[in-house]
């Protein structure tokens, strides 16, 4: 059943005042959005214990406006939210469709992620935890970041902080799995667009290269340094070359340093074959189980926020977003469809205002345009089902990595 009701943007508590079933009730009327004429939702669906879905539309003075809507209970112990990489590599040109990342984990549902180099190397522009285990460092003093330890979430900055030790000899370790780091200006992981947005700057410094990463088929020359692990031993360096031009695929007993100019300079001074290196590295937030970058931040403290660190896109476009609340244990996760005649998009403002009126404490805008994708395993159905309407003509966009639900 949908409810429907009218109403002015402007008054916030229009859905209070009509009676609607408790199963269905009129969803809230984002402040700052053109006047809403009527706004309805759909039923929750049970997905999984603690994890429901629903849709709304809200038909504005500008036009429609659909959503697809995950609700998701951290605090039921019986329920995780993780990340999952496209086929489980951060350099990954023809990246994953998300059905396909959740499929092959098992997850009961989950939404696209972090920008990405599309068309490029695939690979994600900020950081990823996955089951605990860093697969590329977050962005330096960024704050669109979403972060979960222990079944509760939290959106802000995560930094890394990292060590190479080589006999007496010791340099810093920028980051892991960021070949920009090692080599500034490169397209390994910012395509042109994604340039503008991330601002990078020269960094000439050393980036830890791990199996996750994936082969780099091209890259400016640098030191590289590819050693082997006996358990928790320390590494024992097999390989220097001193002008890669490539980092292969290593092996899961493999890691590897990438350096760039003063970088490089250090690993060829100090990075013989056969040496021991030991390498330390954590994040600011400790005991992180899963992170995903974004785009900026939408809301602190229950509040719109205008993220100083972020960088938003223009206009109004299709956009996914996460929202926290109730001390990190509540997330709602949204697709808002665009780019069609059903649902026009929203802008980044639109976006942040539609969490707060939700109830989000703090939220992370994800990427949007034809990335956005929401999909769930609808009662009854073994795979996953994209529910909303992805904006590109060939439908569900491969993209570089998601967020996901597991029923543990």
């Amino acid at each position: 059943m949908v409810v429907v009701v009218s109403a002015s943007a402007l008054t916030a508590s229009i859905s209070a005042a009509v009676a609607a079933e408790p199963s269905a009730p009129a969803p809230p009327i984002p402040q700052g959005w053109p006047v809403v004429s009527s706004a309805s939702a759909t039923r929750p669906v049970e997905i999984a214990p603690g994890v429901t879905e629903h849709s709304e539309t809200y038909v504005t003075a500008d036009g429609p406006e659909h959503t697809q809507v995950l609700e998701v209970d951290l605090g039921l112990g019986s329920v995780r939210v993780d990340t999952v990489e496209s086929h489980d590599r951060i350099v990954d040109p023809p990246d994953e469709r998300p059905t396909s990342m959740g499929e092959r984990t098992d997850a009961v549902a989950g939404i696209n992620g972090d920008f990405f180099a599309i068309h490029a190397s695939g690979a994600p522009l900020g950081g990823v935890v996955r089951d605990g285990v860093l697969l590329k460092t977050p962005r330096r003093k960024f704050a669109g970041e979403l972060s979960i330890v222990g079944n509760r979430a939290s959106v802000g900055e995560v930094d890394f902080t990292g060590r190479i030790t080589v006999g007496g000899a010791s340099a810093t370790i920028e980051s892991v799995n960021t070949v920009e780091d090692a080599a500034p200006g490169n397209s390994m992981a910012i395509t042109s667009d994604l340039e503008r947005l991330a601002k990078p700057v020269a960094i000439d410094g050393i980036t830890e290269i791990t199996s996750g990463l994936g082969a780099v088929a091209t890259i400016p020359a640098g030191t590289l340094v590819i050693a082997h692990r006996n358990g928790t031993k320390a590494a024992v360096i097999d390989k220097v070359v001193p002008a890669a031009t490539s980092v292969p695929d290593l092996s899961s007993d493999q890691i590897a340093l990438l350096g760039g100019g003063a970088g490089a300079d250090w690993l060829t001074q100090h990075a013989t074959t056969g040496a021991r290196i030991t390498l330390t590295g954590s994040l600011s937030r400790k005991g992180v189980d899963a992170l995903i970058g974004g785009a900026t931040v939408l809301v602190r403290n229950g509040a719109v926020y205008h993220d100083p660190t972020g960088a938003p896109p223009s206009g109004r476009n299709p956009e996914t977003m996460v929202g926290v609340s109730d001390g990190g244990r509540r997330l709602i996760m949204v697709v808002i469809d665009g780019r069609q005649g059903s649902s026009i998009g929203v802008t980044p403002a639109e976006a942040a205002e539609y969490l707060v009126a939700h109830g989000a404490d703090s939220g992370l805008l994800l990427d949007g345009g034809g990335s956005s994708t929401l999909a769930a395993q609808l009662p009854g159905s073994t795979h996953l089902t994209v529910l909303n309407h992805p904006s590109d003509s060939a439908g569900e966009r491969p993209v570089a990595n998601g967020l996901f639900v597991y029923d543990k």
